[in-house]
């Protein structure tokens, strides 16, 4: 079961499908590590991508569990003079409700989509809900304006707050109907970067339940002024922001999102016994 589980989990995004994480089975719990070496950037930025996947990947992980009947308890930094020790779950077992396995349905069923979303609003309610589970878990939420971003001639996201304007393909009026978002805690601390991350996974989840296309981007706020810039306008200098999501209706098209590969569970997962 626990093999499942961990399988299921590492579906988690991550940027560029690094999969930044280690698991430890042992007598103890189920440990969840940071691999500091599969950080996709060699600065502050790339560790705070670590922990957001991190985030995810707990959730993920917890999401799991509880629809396999098992209530996580979940201790994190549980060794505070081991940064990289993300997280401890204890388990006990509880009877799954209908909504676990809904979540965990859409585990399976999530991909990141890049498409350009088509113009279309979104279901009434969705972004109050989403505003809600974020909420929850003590992370805000807002909605960056159309136009504070832009596709540009590869495809990509990117904001347009530093320096001229960025060239792009969509502008306010263009064929990109997604609704970006942001996710920002009031600190900057490991502890919040994890939190968003595990905020992120269910937002994520809410919105793929919902029948909603999504993708989790944070190479936008690699660029520290942009980051600012971002914080100031959206959370009014009280939040950092975190990580973004486009969210929308899934184009039309045959076409399905690509998948990726991800690691075996023996590369991720060190199994100790006593």
């Amino acid at each position: 079961m626990l093999e499942a589980v961990l399988d299921l989990a590492a579906r988690a995004p991550s940027p560029r499908n690094s999969q930044p994480w280690r698991w430890q089975v042992d007598g103890a719990g189920l440990h969840l590590h940071a691999d500091w070496s599969r950080a996709v950037a060699d600065s502050g930025a790339g560790r705070r991508d670590v922990l957001i996947s991190c985030g995810a990947v707990l959730d993920h992980c917890a999401v799991a569990l509880a629809a396999e009947g098992w209530r996580p308890h979940v201790r994190r930094f549980p060794m505070p003079d081991d940064p990289g020790h993300i997280a401890l779950f204890e388990v006990i077992e509880h009877p799954a409700q209908p909504g676990h396995h809904e979540l965990a349905a859409a585990i399976g069923s999530r991909r990141s989509d890049r498409r350009e979303f088509p113009e279309a609003r979104l279901p009434a309610g969705t972004l109050e809900l989403l505003s809600v589970h974020a909420a929850r878990r003590g992370v805000d939420f807002a909605v960056v304006p159309r136009t504070r971003w832009v596709r540009d001639e590869h495809g990509e996201m990117a904001l347009r707050f530093t320096g001229g304007a960025v060239g792009g393909r969509s502008g306010p009026d263009g064929a990109d109907g997604a609704v970006l978002l942001a996710l920002g805690t009031a600190g900057d601390d490991e502890i919040d970067r994890v939190r968003a991350g595990e905020t992120l996974s269910h937002l994520l989840l809410a919105a793929t339940a919902l029948g909603l296309a999504s993708c989790a981007l944070t190479d936008p706020l690699h660029d520290g002024r942009n980051r600012l810039a971002l914080g100031c306008e959206v959370f009014d200098g009280e939040s950092y922001p975190q990580v973004l999501i486009r969210v929308g209706t899934a184009p039309e098209t045959p076409q399905a999102p690509g998948t990726s590969d991800r690691r075996s569970l023996q590369q991720t997962t060190t199994w100790t016994h006593h």
